[in-house]
């Protein structure tokens, strides 16, 4: 990862050779990547592939591979709520490189508002062309380094998941007090509703300065699977209740974003002053925000527009190198976190446009409350 425009230079030109639908895309476009992609300011040209190109009743995913069916080591699957997942074949290769992207925050103690990896992996498996389907978010918790002590919250229940309320009432209770440093990750929608169902059985407790709160899934619609809040779940509103509930510094808040088609995730932490969290673009990736109705590239603070993800590094075996997705994105810096100082390209999510299906990692929750 010394160079990156290289990287991707030559992660897009094997792609454009070995895989025949993006080198149809490419054609179709007059762009072929060992011609025409000869510095920084041409990557902005560079054809994407669109996330509903992998969806199922797309059935084109098996032709977005960059190897033959018989090399791919797994399929990831979305979660999606409509019956009509998204479908990525990988390699171990790839899902190793993923890890290497993954943030590093070491916990004493870890409460985990998912099951544990190998159950959620395996949740809605599917057998696709003799191999079984495995969740994309069952992946990336099993690329985390849990303690032994951790607490996973949720049960599987055939393709429903059972919440262990009590189970994270004592840890609460265990916690309390003592300044531990505690991490809580896992879906968002969940734990708002979680913490709503507390507040009706116990007091605020003090987990302190050294809890951090790292949620990702989505789900700031107000809904994710079967869960729902009623309303759109304001980032603001989150921070402060759960803040304030659990007596957790609000700057110790952080949101992930990534998505099955992807190949490394963002994160966000939350600031105070924008009321909202501020995702960094690593070094290791590249996003482009795109006008919605233009598909022109967007430079200044305050555009909007789609979310386009170039992928240098764990696309080996699949045309992720360049993905457009439907979410949208919010410019707040181009080379400057305005809030922590950092020099990264900064954004903030704005949402799915509207009428997108809901989908993404926190889908895949059909969550009951544990009796």
């Amino acid at each position: 990862m010394q160079n990156f425009f290289q990287d991707l230079k030559d992660n897009l030109v094997n792609q454009y050779y070995e895989c025949p639908a993006y080198k149809l895309i490419c054609d179709n476009q007059g762009f072929n990547p060992s011609i025409n992609l000869n510095s920084e300011k041409d990557i902005e040209q560079v054809p994407f592939v669109t996330t509903t190109l992998f969806k199922k009743s797309a059935e084109i995913f098996t032709d977005l591979l960059r190897v033959p069916l018989d090399k791919i080591d797994k399929w990831t699957m979305s979660s999606s709520t409509s019956g009509d997942p998204s479908i990525v074949g990988r390699s171990a290769t790839d899902l190793v490189q993923i890890k290497k992207f993954m943030d590093k925050n070491v916990s004493e103690y870890d409460c985990v508002f998912y099951p544990e990896p190998e159950v959620m992996k395996r949740l809605r498996s599917q057998m696709v062309h003799g191999k079984p389907t495995e969740s994309y978010i069952g992946n990336i918790l099993d690329m985390y380094e849990f303690n032994d002590n951790a607490v996973f919250l949720l049960e599987a229940d055939g393709e429903e998941l059972n919440i262990n309320l009590d189970a994270f009432e004592t840890f609460l209770r265990e916690h309390n007090n003592l300044e531990h440093h505690v991490s809580i990750k896992g879906s968002t929608i969940l734990l708002y509703n979680t913490i709503n169902l507390l507040k009706e059985k116990i007091r605020p407790v003090n987990l302190g300065k050294n809890t951090i709160v790292q949620t990702g899934g989505g789900g700031w619609d107000g809904k994710k699977g079967s869960l729902s809040v009623g309303t759109t779940l304001k980032r603001q509103d989150f921070v402060e209740e759960i803040s304030s509930f659990l007596g957790i510094p609000e700057e110790n808040f952080i949101d992930s974003y990534s998505f099955t088609e992807n190949s490394f995730p963002i994160s966000g932490h939350y600031s105070k002053e924008y009321k909202d969290y501020l995702f960094h673009i690593p070094e290791y990736g590249k996003v482009i925000i795109r006008d919605i109705k233009t598909l022109k590239s967007l430079y200044n603070p305050g555009d909007r527009g789609f979310i386009q993800m170039l992928n240098a590094y764990g696309t080996s075996a699949f045309a992720g190198a360049s993905i457009l997705v439907d979410d949208i994105g919010e410019i707040v810096s181009m080379d400057k976190c305005p809030d922590c100082g950092q020099r990264v390209m900064t954004i903030k999510l704005i949402g799915r446009v509207k009428g997108a299906e809901a989908k993404g990692c926190g889908a895949t929750l059909n969550v009951k409350e544990e009796k």
